[in-house]
């Protein structure tokens, strides 16, 4: 808990200018920016405790997600990551959207205990509240606020410096890949739309679409199913089926999609949203984004989706501020541009911005992986990430974060 006295210490003497920045284990295109203070947790927040009686583990906030399991791995243990093991800690905390959602539910249903230091400088040591049912003062009320803003709205409230998390034995998985055709697309979408079984669809469109499929190897029903999609599907690119250890072993997500590399120093934005399932929208859908990539203004520019539903849908709304429960699609847009050409910097983010206007109306939440204070964009984001639990999160915030040394919740 020292360092975690040390930053409040430097909280409660001011920071300015606002917002500070944080930089944790992985990768944000907000960890940094010119005038801004930058918090960077890479240095002193590594631990990785695994417990012998619970099989929890205790997580600093410096590390990225392939170093967690990394140490886990040593115990035959795991937590479920993304389709990439780069991002840090940030991933579970903004909720942690991965292959293994449907089977297992989002990384943030597994966290179990948080440290860190409010961005009023006060500092917490706070375990999962027990049911929502059983709390009778006022003080479990605030307890249970304060719980339900960290999982999904921390970036906005405080700065984390570890997390315990529930961990499960690794799972070995089957992963099929290939490169497919704008029908074989919406026909792996249709399909995959009607699974109710561990499997999950991935996708990324750039120059070629791949289509990327994981499934639980001990589960008979994802893997006939994924059968009969092969055959529906008929002939793929580059289709190959391997079977891994676990979520460490798996193979990159996306490079099958990319037929030429992009040259130069890239910067890139990202707007992921959530929705519904796409049913007879999906032909309109399909169409629309074939239109709005053959006019991407750079090469690094690219549309992906992943599933979700399955056991993440079974956790009540009110536990966390990843309000989107009932959603089973999320698309993410990725805008390029080489790095110092500001013209194709608003090229674009124009391009980002009109995938997002669309993409809005098939997928009305959002899901705030990443933040965008710096955007035009944002307070829409905010309304579309937290809806009817936005007053609540704001209310919160004017007690935990009152000076605004956080990112905001509010443009004014």
């Amino acid at each position: 808990m020292s360092d975690a006295i040390t930053l409040s210490n430097l909280i409660r003497q001011g920071i300015q200018p606002t917002p500070l920045l944080v930089c944790a284990g992985g990768t944000s295109s907000r960890c940094a920016a010119d005038g801004l203070w930058t918090l960077d947790l890479r240095a002193g927040h590594r631990q990785l405790i695994i417990s012998e009686e619970t099989d929890e583990v205790e997580i600093g906030t410096g590390l990225n997600m392939a170093e967690v399991l990394e140490g886990l791995q040593t115990r035959g243990r795991s937590i479920p990551v993304g389709l990439s093991t780069i991002p840090g800690c940030g991933f579970v905390l903004t909720g942690g959207i991965g292959p293994l959602t449907r089977s297992q539910g989002l990384a943030m249903d597994h966290i179990v205990g948080l440290r860190g230091v409010w961005g009023n400088g006060n500092t917490f040591d706070l375990s999962a509240p027990t049911n929502r049912a059983s709390v009778e003062t006022e003080s479990d009320n605030e307890v249970h606020q304060q719980w339900r803003g960290l999982l999904g709205a921390a970036p906005f409230l405080a700065v984390v410096t570890a997390i315990r998390l529930r961990t499960q034995e690794i799972t070995p998985l089957v992963i099929w890949r290939s490169v497919g055709s704008i029908q074989q697309l919406a026909v792996a979408i249709e399909e995959a739309e009607q699974w109710h079984h561990s499997g999950s669809l991935q996708w990324a469109w750039n120059e070629n679409i791949e289509l990327f499929i994981t499934c639980c190897a001990d589960d008979s029903a994802a893997m006939q199913a994924v059968e009969s999609l092969k055959t529906r599907l008929g002939y793929c690119a580059e289709s190959s089926m391997t079977i891994v250890a676990g979520q460490h072993a798996q193979p990159p997500f996306g490079t099958l999609a990319r037929s030429t590399t992009a040259q130069g120093h890239l910067h890139h934005e990202v707007i992921s949203r959530l929705g519904p399932a796409w049913s007879q929208r999906l032909p309109s859908l399909i169409a629309d984004l074939n239109e709005l990539m053959r006019h991407r203004p750079h090469l690094g520019c690219q549309i992906n989706a992943q599933q979700l539903g399955g056991v993440s849908a079974q956790i009540p709304v009110s536990r966390t501020s990843f309000i989107h429960r009932d959603a089973i699609w999320k698309p993410w847009i990725s805008a390029a541009w080489t790095a110092g050409d500001a013209k194709g910097r608003e090229r674009a983010l124009e391009w980002l911005m009109r995938t997002n206007n669309l993409l809005s109306d098939y997928c009305p939440g959002v899901h705030l992986a990443q933040i965008h204070p710096h955007l035009s964009c944002h307070q829409k984001e905010l309304n579309d990430a937290f809806q009817d639990w936005l007053p609540g999160l704001t209310q919160l915030k004017s007690h935990q974060d009152p000076l605004g040394l956080l990112p905001p919740l509010t443009i004014t």
